[in-house]
Order: C-alpha cells, then sequence, then structure tokens
C-alpha cells in the first residue's frame, strides 16, 4: 500500500497546448496528446513541484523516483506516492523526496499508469535552482515545433510558432529514448516579428540510423520540442502514429499539404489495443483543444462497435484555414469522461 504524499494538487486552465509527442526528459515538457510534466519548485531533500499538462482523466498514476545517471528515467525507481488525475489535463503536484534519495544531485522522476501512459523528467536536488526554465506567465498561445520535410539521416525542417519574438533559441537534437544523456547542440535560431521561426538542421551522428529524434529549444524562459521518424519524407502532415497501453493511431491522413479553405476529411486509423470492446454505444470522439477546423459539432458518434485487436477509421470534415501554415488539432476517443485514446494530427496548409 503506497503512503499517499501528494501535497498539493490544484486544476489549473488546459490553454493551448505545446505539440510534443512523446514524455521525455531535458527538463520540462508538454505535449499535445501525450502527459508531459515541468519541473517548477524544488526543495533541496524536501520535495519536487511539478505542473502537468495532457494527462488523461481519472486515472491512477504511481510516482517514482530515482538517481539520475547514465539516462535512468526512473523505471524502476522508487514509488514515492500515486495520484488520481481527476478531470486530467493540467494540475500542479508537490512530492516528497523519499530518505534513500536525500542527498542525491539529481533525481529523476516518473509517473506511470497501469494503461500504459508515462511521462519522466530529472531535477537538481538544490531549492531554488530548478534545471529547466521556469515558463514565465504569458497570454495566448504556448510554442511549439513541427516538422516540415526530413532526409533519413541527413537533414530536418523545422517550424515554430508562437514564440516571443526576436529572441534567440538554443537548439538541441538527440535520440528519443536517451535525448537529456545524448543531446547535442545544433546552430541557435532566431524567431522573426512575429514570432516565428522556420529552418534546416543538419542531423548529428549521435542520431544516425537511429529511429526517432528529438529537437528541443530553449530561449528566455520559452521551450517547446517534439519529436519527428528518422525517415525521407518525415511528419508534412498528420503526425507519427501513436501507441499507448489502450490504443494505436495507425496512421492520420492527409499526408500532404492542402490548399488554403479546402474541403477534406481528417482521419485516424486506430487500433483497439484494449482487452475489451469499444460499444458503438457508449464511446465517442470528441474535439480536445488545438486549432478547430471542423465543420460541425466537437463530440461526435462512433459508427461501429471496435472488437480488440480490430481497427476503426475515424472522420472529422474539416475546411482548410485560409492562412498558410501548420494547424494542429487534438481529438480523443471517450467513454463518458474518460479518455480511451488520444489523437492529434497536424494539417500544412500551402
Amino acid at each position: 500500500m503506497f503512503t499517499h504524499l501528494v501535497s498539493r494538487f490544484t486544476r489549473l486552465s488546459l490553454g493551448v497546448l505545446i505539440l510534443a509527442v512523446l514524455a521525455l526528459a531535458l527538463p520540462g515538457t508538454v505535449s499535445a496528446a501525450y502527459p508531459t510534466f515541468d519541473i517548477i519548485d524544488v526543495k533541496a531533500d524536501q520535495s519536487v513541484t511539478i505542473r502537468t499538462y495532457n494527462f488523461p482523466a481519472n486515472m491512477r498514476f504511481i510516482i517514482r523516483m530515482d538517481v539520475s545517471a547514465s539516462g535512468n528515467r526512473a523505471e524502476n525507481g522508487i514509488a514515492v506516492a500515486e495520484l488520481n488525475t481527476g478531470l486530467g489535463g493540467s494540475f500542479e503536484a508537490t512530492i516528497m523526496i523519499p530518505a534513500q534519495l536525500k542527498g542525491t544531485s539529481t533525481i529523476a522522476i516518473r509517473l506511470d499508469s497501469a494503461e500504459g501512459f508515462f511521462a519522466y523528467n530529472w531535477f537538481t536536488n538544490r531549492t531554488s535552482d530548478v534545471v529547466q526554465p521556469v515558463p514565465i506567465p504569458v497570454t495566448g498561445a504556448k510554442p511549439y515545433l513541427t516538422f516540415t520535410d526530413v532526409k533519413a539521416n541527413e537533414s530536418v525542417t523545422v517550424e515554430a510558432r508562437n514564440l516571443p519574438a526576436n529572441t534567440t533559441f538554443t537548439v538541441r537534437v538527440g535520440p528519443y529514448s536517451t535525448f537529456f544523456r545524448d543531446y547535442v547542440t545544433a546552430p541557435s535560431i532566431r524567431s522573426d516579428a512575429n514570432g516565428y521561426a522556420v529552418w534546416t538542421i543538419s542531423l548529428p551522428s549521435v542520431v544516425k540510423n537511429v529511429e526517432m529524434i528529438t529537437v528541443r529549444i530553449d530561449g528566455s524562459g520559452r521551450y517547446a520540442f517534439n519529436a519527428f521518424k528518422n525517415v525521407t519524407g518525415g511528419t508534412t502532415g498528420g503526425g507519427i502514429p501513436v501507441t499507448s497501453g489502450s490504443c494505436q493511431v495507425v496512421s492520420a491522413t492527409p499526408t500532404t499539404s492542402v490548399s488554403a479553405g479546402a474541403d477534406l476529411d481528417v482521419a485516424w486509423t486506430v487500433k483497439n489495443n484494449s482487452t475489451r470492446t469499444w460499444n458503438v454505444s457508449s464511446v465517442d470522439y470528441k474535439y480536445v483543444s488545438g486549432a478547430s477546423f471542423h465543420k460541425r459539432g466537437d463530440r461526435y458518434d462512433m459508427r461501429q462497435s471496435v472488437k480488440p485487436g480490430e481497427t476503426v477509421k475515424v472522420v472529422v470534415d474539416v475546411v482548410a484555414p485560409n492562412t498558410a501554415g501548420s494547424y494542429t488539432t487534438n481529438w480523443a476517443l471517450v467513454e463518458g469522461s474518460s479518455t480511451i485514446c488520444s489523437m492529434s494530427y497536424t494539417l500544412r496548409v500551402r
């Protein structure tokens, strides 16, 4: 039986989410459809306070800590607390540092659910010396990255939006699974007066032949990151297929850019990885956050029941925005107030 050590559990407004497709650990994460968290406060040998993003509702997570060394992600760390996400999304929680890790210089922290959701991070065990830049309060959308072209083992073209204007950002590139240990620093970039930047990164040797690659930018207390498949053609639309404990997003279409104002369908092919049927009478899919370019209401009925191991196509009728750019919308399969599967799609408008 775990002892409940979470001393603060405050709901925050969900807002617009940073595009991220992973829970990884150069400190700080947010992901459009993936649970992530920031380190926002540390009291040496006492506690760490986290702020979460994109956590599924009504789900139990075990919190673990371990020595942060050699890529440790606390997968088999000390179970220090548990929490229930309640309404999910974004909230703050303070977790006590266990006696076994007092005096440790850096600590890895991880949250896991039985359903297969997880997120991890790390922090310096020193009061008021948080490793990652603490986000400064801002209005409007958060920074995010999208990838417009990939040449396997050679280069990736990145677009960044919602950045602070005229700001220089440090760029880091590394393997998805060991990013905080193995990343390398690439040439910096600078946002324009509209908070926009586009640039091409020559992929370093550390990510050659790596399946998944992460890019992260930091500057003036703001950051954003994302990941892509190291496959020529990249993620010009749709994004990366996603697997969680209960589902797999096999594909998302269209995979090419579309004309401004185009009338089209956005479709996800989703596999039921759970052990129970998604019943047509109780499971729906709904708009969650991000760009809203669908034509009608925010919640839709499923067209069929989906047995374990089967796939289903989930379709939304949309109209492309009239301005060129990248637009990400976040949807979910839901049963009542519980999220079964998170689905994100990035539409590129030319």
